[in-house]
């Protein structure tokens, strides 16, 4: 999964890969292993406090060790390809791309806020995903029609897996 990590005002990309019990983080050329933690998170064998009040996608305060940080974090979502829809066809500027959203990070359904049918809007939230002690909103990406839900208020899910179905 791809996020998006604003730290003081300044962005920068991470690949995250669930890796066993913990997560292998790529920043740049800098990886790390991070395991959260009750209080915190270990990070490559070193145990980080972290505390913060607030929605990490919202943007907030966070207080690591001593030092405090503005901080908020993006998922980046990525659409799977719907079949017959070709790269090679060349689309016009109107033409939307659908397909099927996928929970970007393992995790549990906490809330669907959409229902089959439901015409929906790119920054239209569709589901709650509980992970690593934080609520997600998954995002629809395109504008479009729910055709299909996946998955159920409760269930676990890996990352990759296809929540809804857009057309």
């Amino acid at each position: 999964m791809k996020l998006r990590i604003t730290l003081n005002g300044q962005q920068h990309e991470a690949q995250v890969e669930k890796n066993s019990g913990d997560y292998k983080v790529t920043v740049g050329d800098a990886v790390f292993r991070v395991a959260p933690r009750e209080g915190g998170m270990n990070v490559d064998g070193e145990m980080i406090p972290l505390q913060y009040e607030g929605s990490l996608e919202e943007g907030t305060e966070v207080q690591i060790g001593r030092r405090k940080a503005k901080v908020k974090i993006e998922a980046l979502i990525e659409l799977e390809k719907v079949e017959g829809y070709s790269e090679e066809e060349e689309a016009p500027a109107h033409k939307e791309v659908h397909g099927s959203i996928t929970a970007p990070m393992p995790g549990k359904v906490v809330k669907i806020r959409v229902k089959q049918g439901d015409e929906v809007k790119a920054d239209t939230t569709l589901i709650i995903l509980e992970a690593m002690k934080m609520e997600n909103e998954i995002l629809a990406g395109v504008n479009g029609k729910v055709k299909e839900i996946k998955v159920k208020p409760g269930e676990s899910v890996e990352g990759g897996k296809v929540l809804v179905v857009i057309e």
